[in-house]
């Protein structure tokens, strides 16, 4: 008891600390120089960790009993409240938050270095941090909704930062407002469930999901589904996060590697115990996850942009997300997670140095041989670009072979899934073989002789980074099952797909093992060993079919152009006729109308008013002579 009333205070602490911190700095900014900011910002993240890493082991050495702490109830009927929960989903997100928020600050300490709004950014960081700890460490819906809002808001700030800039802006307002899409169907799933249960209550909720008609439990989860969609930028709502690439790159780290991209994917880990009693609702996920993956994999081999190939890619591996959570391997998402969120930081940590060395150019054409300039950040980029790639046995190896396995254990159609998840892998290891080439090996004929290695307050954190995306994986392997320990009570009567067994699971991991390499392969006789120059293709005619899948590649199938004329130029001027037809015509017409017909009958009626007395006694016998053959024509009513 006395263990559970100290982590119910000490849990709390990770969640507020950042927003005093935002708060504090918010107030001094005018006050403080970069140094003092740094100071308070960088400790401040390091407390919060520390206390997160002390409320894990203890959580752990009591087997990751939940346990909830109620701040303040709203109203007893319905049962609404503002309390947390601490188990193991929320403890391992506190630990991810906490510690990648601290890694990517002391990045950004030197990266943000002397810009004007430097202050500002580590305020707006703090508060992206405490929305969301608020979300992930909810224990009703309601909660969950606050930081859900916040996360948006806080995003929203971070990609226009630099909002003097027409791209960056532009970028912002179309990452809240495509949020807002999803989340009004976060917002009508909440109004479900609170007229399904009375109550907000995680616990409550998903005892009862058994009890509820299978149909009302698929509109629950379909419309938290399109919230989930919104902010983990899943087809058709994905186009805010390559354009979000607008902001601080230690930004885009946060936003993309353990934050507000991967709310979508906590919540249906969350809501789980509702999710296995819809089918309907499973295909939906993980057909949307697949066609996510390949889409936004297919898109990235054909970027230029440093930084918006790893948006695609990020996209992408948040759809290998989905399509676990769609096949019932709730642990693989959820350890995938995981070790995205280092691989993924590392990648666009490196990405930032390599940005800040070569003096903000993002094109990767503009690079080239960098491997001896930069050697620390290219060695690191490329631990990262091989754990994305599935290359045992570092840490991406196993998630991914671990979600590919589980949709092929499900059998049937799931077969054709696990066939074009495995061709989405090896797209993956494809694209970023050629952005690694591209950036450190190719020689593109300029001199980048002033180039230098990135300063140790930004090759220290890669360094810690790389070094975990090769041992994280370990925590869950066939031979370990860590995280599905973590997660034993927060998945409880969870119905979860295991892995397949003997010699299917090894054949599957040869074959996922092999897509990866292939693709690294084909990157390297293409973009360093430069094949098609060295061998003459002229009898195969590849021009048009190559040019055809790069123009494609970039422009993202067309879709974005599509979307914006059906959805923004379309609706533009939809409204616009409607505002001619019913505001034009039908609201001014008729107020016009009714003007314009008293107008003409006072006209006409002002004729008789002459001021001559002899004309009004001309009307007064005319009106007279009218009243008396009414009279006589008019039959007498009787008596």
């Amino acid at each position: 008891m006395c263990l559970e009333v100290n982590l119910e205070l000490l849990f709390l602490l990770p969640i507020f600390l950042p927003l005093l911190t935002a708060i504090f700095l918010f107030f001094n900014k005018n006050l403080f120089n970069e140094l003092i900011t740094n100071f308070f910002t960088l400790n401040s993240a390091l407390l919060s960790f520390a206390i997160s890493f002390y409320v894990f082991v203890m959580l752990a050495l009591d087997k990751f009993q939940p346990i909830n702490y109620s701040i303040f109830q709203w109203t007893n009927t319905p049962d609404i409240k503002i309390s947390f929960t601490l188990d193991g989903l929320s403890g391992i997100m506190l630990l991810l938050v906490t510690g990648l928020s601290f890694i990517i600050q002391l990045f950004s300490t030197s990266y943000m270095e002397r810009d004007e709004k430097h202050n500002n950014y580590f305020v707006y960081f703090n508060f992206f941090v405490f929305s969301m700890l608020l979300l992930v460490m909810s224990s009703n819906f309601l909660v969950m909704f606050f930081g859900w809002e916040l996360v948006g808001l806080s995003s929203y700030l971070l990609i226009s930062f630099w909002s003097k800039k027409p791209a960056a802006a532009k970028a912002g307002n179309k990452a809240f407002i495509l949020n807002r899409v999803g989340d009004f169907g976060f917002l009508i799933g909440l109004m479900i469930i609170l007229n399904t249960f009375n109550t907000f209550d995680f616990y409550t909720v998903l005892k009862s999901a058994s009890d509820v008609p299978e149909n009302t439990i698929t509109l629950i989860t379909l419309f938290l589904l399109l919230g989930a969609f919104g902010k983990s930028a899943q087809f058709p709502l994905f186009s805010w996060l390559p354009d979000a690439m607008e902001g601080p790159t230690p930004a885009s780290a946060l936003i993309h590697a353990a934050t507000m991209v991967t709310a979508g994917v906590f919540m249906l880990v969350r809501i789980s115990p509702i999710l296995q009693h819809s089918k309907i609702a499973g295909m939906v996920i993980i057909s949307f996850g697949l066609i996510t993956a390949l889409l936004a994999a297919f898109s990235a081999i054909n970027q230029y942009d440093i930084k918006k190939v790893l948006a695609y890619s990020t996209i992408s591996q948040l759809g290998f997300m989905f399509i676990a959570i769609g096949a019932g391997a709730y642990v693989a998402a959820i350890f995938h997670l995981v070790t995205h969120a280092f691989f993924k930081a590392l990648l666009f940590l490196g990405a930032g140095a390599v940005i800040h060395s070569m003096h903000h150019e993002q094109d990767i054409r503009q690079m080239g041989g960098l491997r001896k300039q930069m050697p620390v950040t290219a060695s690191m980029m490329g631990i990262g670009t091989l754990a994305i790639s599935g290359i045992p046995p570092l840490a991406g190896f196993w998630s991914k072979d671990e979600i590919l396995a589980s949709v092929f254990a499900n059998g049937g159609i799931y077969y054709i899934f696990w066939a074009l998840g495995l061709g989405a892998a090896f797209l993956t290891a494809f694209y970023m073989g050629r952005h690694w080439l591209l950036i450190f090996e190719k020689d593109n004929g300029f001199d980048h002789s002033n180039v230098n290695e990135a300063p140790k307050t930004m090759t220290r954190p890669l360094i810690i980074l790389g070094l975990f995306s090769i041992f994280i994986g370990f925590i869950n392997t066939p031979f370990f099952h860590g995280v599905e320990k973590v997660l034993h009570y927060s998945l409880e009567g969870v119905e979860i797909t295991h892995l397949p067994e003997g010699i299917t699971l090894i054949v599957l991991a040869v074959l996922s093992i092999g897509a990866g390499f292939t693709g690294l392969l084909i990157a390297y006789l293409i973009f360093s060993f430069e094949i098609f120059k060295r061998f003459n293709f002229k009898r195969i005619n590849l021009d048009y079919p190559i040019n055809l899948v790069k123009d494609l590649s970039f422009n993202v199938l067309y879709l974005n152009k599509f979307g914006n004329s059906i959805f923004v130029l379309g609706m533009k001027n939809f409204t616009r006729k409607v505002a001619v037809i019913v505001d034009g015509l039908i609201i001014d017409g008729s107020v016009n109308f009714v003007s314009t017909a008293f107008g003409k009958t006072s006209r006409v009626a002002s004729a008789t008013q002459t001021g001559l007395v002899r004309s009004y006694v001309v009307y007064f016998g005319l009106f007279l002579l009218l009243l008396i053959g009414l009279f006589i024509i008019t039959p007498m009513v009787p008596q």
